[in-house]
């Protein structure tokens, strides 16, 4: 547990040496606080964030591969990769540790937007309990979205490939669960079952489901398996 936290702590300082972190946070907030300043302020505004949570998904989607574009692909590219891997750490632990300094950087950035529901709280009466649940589901599904973007950095040296690679295969997830409207039932019924956007709704609408969980839970894990087989491959190779 050592090394993770230590791999953790140097990747999560590396952000903050850096432009990211703060590109990240400026990003963030300036998309969702723009659309969520139109939300309140329109004509049927009301005291809730279902709408706002899709719009948070869809920014942490945009964000995420950038987030995690470099943490596998820039140790490639530099040759330190080379380095990391005669040292005496495993390599889950790499995995995650860079894991954990993206999804707390993630958590920050999701933490900064606390002020949205507080605004609500001024001017009207929200269901604190449906934003709690879906703060969760903005979470859970941002977590998949990294392990999503770090598999796809460990496939290749070239950071801007590695966010390509990482934009399309979250875009498949996320655009899959239309199938379920304009194929046949089976066919359909498997692609909202691995849409990430289908399997949000609950969390948006306020409802606490164990399926939803258990979907991100796995394919985050899923993910990580990935990273780490890929990096156990190139040990080999």
């Amino acid at each position: 547990m050592r090394k993770v936290l230590t791999i953790a702590g140097k990747e999560l300082r590396s952000y903050f040496v850096s432009p990211m972190a703060y590109a990240v946070l400026g990003f963030y907030l300036g998309v969702c606080g723009l659309i969520f300043a139109l939300t309140v302020t329109g004509p049927q505004a009301q005291a809730e964030m279902a709408g706002m949570f899709h719009t948070m998904i869809f920014v942490t989607l945009m964000m995420a591969p950038v987030l995690t574009m470099g943490l596998l692909s820039q140790e490639q590219a530099s040759g330190s990769i080379e380095m990391l891997m005669t040292n005496p750490v495993r390599d889950i632990e790499v995995v995650i540790g860079k894991y954990l300094a993206a999804v707390t950087l993630f958590a920050i950035v999701l933490a900064a937007t606390i002020e949205f529901p507080l605004v609500l709280e001024k001017f009207g009466e929200p269901d604190w309990g449906a934003i709690g649940a879906g703060y969760l589901g903005v979470l859970l599904t941002g977590m998949a979205f990294i392990a999503i973007g770090l598999f796809a950095s460990s496939l290749t040296a070239n950071q801007i490939a590695s966010a390509v690679v990482a934009l399309l295969m979250l875009l498949f997830f996320w655009l899959i669960g239309w199938l379920g409207y304009t194929v046949s039932q089976g066919i359909g019924d498997v692609a909202k079952y691995v849409s990430i956007y289908e399997n949000f709704q609950d969390f948006a609408k306020g409802i606490l489901d164990s399926r939803p969980i258990i979907f991100f839970a796995s394919l985050t894990f899923f993910a990580l398996m990935l990273t780490v087989r890929t990096l156990e491959n190139r040990r080999t190779i």
